[in-house]
């Protein structure tokens, strides 16, 4: 009887211990496979703490920070309007809490995108890349901890072509640290090659140096995603028609006063979606930006894709892309404000490609320009 009631108790230990692996391995597995489809996108609920910019060998031990150590105060601007709106994108109730959304991408495209040196290739062979931006006068004493603008959304036709890393068309607002030619940047994007699709994308990217070695989104190691629900790289579905409907995003990137990460937020709500840490930028002394720019690029080769809505800005409102509510931080924790007329220079790279026009302030659109144009036979 005894040796029985023996044998029954190692029965119902080994059936526990089973019964406990598989649920372990089940979770696991569970765990290891959980992500968000959306719109045609997988994206990898990834623990934060263990998201693939964490391995960049800068930043080995790089502690995460979740949110800005400290937010900024703006000055109010009256956005009613009844012709456009604000976009504000998302992954519904986004990833579990401790996860972070990275969209999945094949292990070719990874590997390409780290070795990416991408103005560099437009050089010679007929190849372009192509700038209509207002930027910030660089002075001596220039110091800017921020930019923030609300961009105009479309969808220019870029047509894809077999060459690596072309064509691509963006309208941007960026920061540049100074003489190396390192800076971060934020906006939207129609890029074949890095997203697969022709789809207009929430764009984030660094540079590096005077090589300017390109990083977007989290293809390559650096940024660091903190948000549940908005990822980079991310579709943006309402795009503006012409003579229709429009729709823009606000962005702001801006310094953290107390750890000195460059923090990425989107919307008006001001979310943080994640930021660059300043080990990025090993060579340099980041304190500040010298630069804040807004505008738009495009590059490829003959014919050369277009920017913005694809059309002239002369031809305003509803019909070119704008960028509005232009503004810049020039002091640490400080206040945002509104850009003028004689902080800004014009910068255009190909003017009878893509230009800027229509600079101006209101009380309801704050500063704006247009940017852009139909694109084509650029003159190469």
């Amino acid at each position: 009887m005894r040796i029985v009631a023996m044998e029954a108790v190692k029965v119902i230990y080994c059936c526990s211990v089973l019964l406990l692996l598989a649920t372990v391995n089940s979770h696991e597995a569970w765990a290891s496979q959980l992500s968000i489809e959306h719109e045609g996108d997988i994206y990898d609920c990834v623990d934060i703490k263990k998201q693939p910019s964490l391995d960049h060998s800068l930043l080995k031990n790089h502690r995460v920070q979740m949110k800005p150590s400290g937010f900024f105060s703006e000055s109010p601007v009256d956005d009613d309007d009844d012709d456009d709106e604000s976009l504000e994108i998302g992954l519904g109730e986004g990833c579990p809490v401790g996860t972070v959304p990275i969209l999945r991408a094949p292990k070719e495209d990874l590997e390409a995108a780290s070795k990416q040196d991408l103005f560099k290739s437009y050089a010679g062979h007929g190849w372009g890349f192509f700038r209509a931006e207002e930027q910030t006068i660089v002075k001596p004493k220039s110091k800017h901890y921020g930019v923030q603008a609300h961009l105009n959304v479309y969808n220019p036709k870029v047509i894809p072509q077999e060459e690596i890393y072309v064509p691509q068309s963006n309208v941007v607002i960026k920061l540049f640290f100074g003489d190396y030619g390192s800076g971060v940047g934020a906006g939207w994007a129609v890029d074949p090659y890095t997203y697969n699709s022709n789809s207009t994308r929430f764009h984030a990217f660094w540079l590096v140096g005077y090589n300017q070695k390109y990083c977007a989104n989290t293809k390559c190691k650096g940024f660091i995603q903190v948000s549940r629900k908005i990822p980079v790289g991310m579709k943006i579905s309402n795009v503006s028609t012409y003579h229709g409907k429009q729709y823009d995003i606000k962005l702001t990137i801006y310094k953290d006063p107390k750890q000195g990460y460059w923090w990425l937020l989107y919307g008006s709500k001001d979310e943080p979606v994640g930021y660059w840490p300043t080990k990025l930028f090993k060579n340099e002394t980041i304190t500040h930006a010298k630069q804040a720019v807004w505008g738009g690029t495009a590059a490829g080769h003959d014919p050369f894709p277009p920017m913005g809505s694809g059309h002239n800005p002369k031809e305003g409102y509803a019909s070119a892309c704008y960028i509005s509510r232009m503004k810049v931080l020039e002091t640490s924790g400080g206040k945002f404000t509104d850009v003028k007329t004689d902080m800004l220079t014009k910068f255009e790279t190909s003017p009878t490609c893509y230009t800027v026009g229509g600079q101006g302030y209101s009380n309801k659109w704050g500063y704006r320009i247009f940017v852009g144009g139909a694109g084509g036979l650029c003159g190469l």
